[in-house]
């Protein structure tokens, strides 16, 4: 039921602007943006699927010019916030953390084909957050008694009777304050239709997201000069901010017909499991396993991901609509996969090429910037897409999912490129293809404020005071989904900071 929070007060309502390049069979072009606008940000309105990452990420990250961030050097982090459930690798998992991983239970019975499916592709049975990445593996769920656990719940619910710690909902920040020295001495921020001033004695964090972060820091004039010239912002330093923003581009057209069906239950069955923490309802998009492979040359970290989801017995109207298809893609692809019998896969290009860009649209903070995503503008996205969606197609000619008649939905677009194959499936990626909801690197991570916003420490460049800690650092973009190497991320700069000031 995740997609129907994007549709409530608890998402910020982002759209991209119109694409050129993907999203074309969406409404306006647009591709939705969809960002947590409460407690515990985006890990209020996930998926919850914890997925970490590969070794060589983070390995990349130290080459890139950021010591302390190698793979040996993080896994401790993860381990650290990590109460595991899930039946892992040894010394992977932690379990004293406050973050509950588990799986969902029970495990559709197609799980067990698409293993089997899995395995007929060389493809081993993986805890793919433990000793090896590349292979197939139950979803690990950031969930508890199979709900969510957000990182609101898991972490400040467990710190709000703390002294020095006050938290203020319904407020908008709107300015960090930076004196003539740059150092920031504070934020501005309005509530309830009154503006106030909140002085820091140590440090500024921001922490808004891949999407609110650069826009405060470019508010506050932190960001490209030309820009913020043009919009009448006094530049305080000149930095990329907003740029190399990366998307994990998902393709959503693989959708299969079988002659499987679901249990036949109603609802009221459904919620009674859901509420003892059981069953369908417990998966959030009714994922249920997940796949890494590596395309082209070398065997270092994974290029595709997919996920595989069973019959679900949702009606796929409401993701039609979280998707933003036209009416074309909604009325004759997806609402035409029946939700007791059909079988979806997700493709997930891991390591896009292509850069898009986070903009102002004015100097007023209440405006929503512009989100030009960009996606697949580089042909090697494109080539990798292709390679994967081949992969995938091989894994339903398998003995496991032939013996349940799987068969392709008819992709209503393209038709008239059919019989030029690359040419025909590059049309309809760019059709169909939308995001994941993985925006990072709009603050990233490096030496060179040429090319970086932040340090090591993730110190804004030329800015004494202030950091910035959220996925918009991540200088490449992880083997993964963000939530658990963002709290990764915020776990290593807590210590940082409290070696700092000398916190206990």
């Amino acid at each position: 039921m995740f997609f129907h929070l994007f549709f409530t007060k608890m998402n910020w309502g982002y759209f991209s602007t119109p694409q050129t390049t993907c999203c074309l069979g969406m409404k306006n072009r647009a591709c939705a943006v969809p960002r947590g606008k409460a407690l515990g940000g985006s890990s209020a309105i996930n998926a919850m699927m914890y997925a970490r990452g590969n070794r060589y990420d983070f390995d990349e990250w130290v080459e890139l010019g950021n010591p302390g961030w190698s793979y040996e050097e993080v896994l401790p982090y993860f381990i650290k916030s990590e109460n595991s459930q899930v039946d892992g690798d040894p010394d992977y998992h932690g379990k004293t953390g406050f973050w509950n991983v588990a799986y969902t239970s029970p495990a559709s019975p197609l799980l067990s084909k698409f293993f089997n499916a899995s395995l007929q592709m060389n493809q081993p049975i993986v805890d793919y957050n433990g000793r090896k990445q590349i292979g197939s593996g139950r979803v690990q769920f950031t969930i508890k008694r199979g709900k969510r656990q957000s990182t609101g719940k898991a972490f400040l619910d467990n710190a709000r009777q703390r002294r020095n710690l006050e938290v203020k909902s319904n407020v908008l920040v709107t300015k960090i304050i930076i004196d003539k020295t740059k150092v920031a001495k504070g934020v501005e921020f309005v509530t309830k239709h009154k503006k106030f001033f909140v002085k820091a004695k140590k440090e500024v964090i921001v922490s808004a997201g891949v999407v609110n972060s650069p826009q405060l820091l470019m508010l506050s004039g932190i960001g490209p000069k030309d820009h913020l010239k043009a919009l009448e912002i006094g530049v305080v330093e000149d930095l990329p901010v907003g740029m190399n923003l990366r998307e994990h581009a998902l393709f959503p057209g693989l959708v299969y017909n079988t002659n499987y069906t679901l249990s036949n239950r109603s609802t009221e069955e459904f919620v009674k499991q859901y509420l003892k923490g059981l069953g369908t309802y417990t998966r959030a998009a009714g994922i249920d396993g997940i796949g890494f492979i590596h395309t082209g040359q070398g065997n270092r970290a994974p290029t595709i991901e997919y996920l595989f989801v069973p019959p679900t017995g949702i009606k796929t109207k409401i993701v039609s609509k979280a998707f933003n298809y036209n009416d074309n893609l909604s009325n004759n692809f997806l609402n035409k996969l029946d939700p007791q019998r059909g079988v979806v896969i997700h493709l997930i290009l891991l390591h896009p090429k292509s850069r898009g860009r986070i903009t102002l649209k004015s100097n007023d903070p209440l405006d929503f910037p512009y989100v030009d995503l960009n996606m697949l503008s580089e042909q090697e996205d494109i080539d990798t897409v292709i390679e994967g969606i081949e992969f995938i197609r091989d894994i339903f000619q398998s003995d496991a999912f032939k013996k349940i008649d799987a068969r392709p939905l008819e992709i209503p677009v393209c038709k008239e490129l059919r019989k030029q194959y690359r040419e025909y499936w590059e049309c309809v990626i760019r059709q169909m293809t939308t995001t994941i909801y993985h925006p990072h690197g709009t603050t990233a991570m490096g030496p060179d404020k040429k090319t970086s916003v932040v340090d090591g420490d993730l110190k804004v460049h030329g800015i004494q005071k202030l950091r910035v800690v959220d996925a918009g650092i991540f200088p490449t973009s992880p083997s993964g989904h963000l939530n658990a190497p963002t709290v990764m991320v915020a776990e290593k700069i807590a210590d940082i900071i409290k070696r700092k000031y000398r916190f206990s």
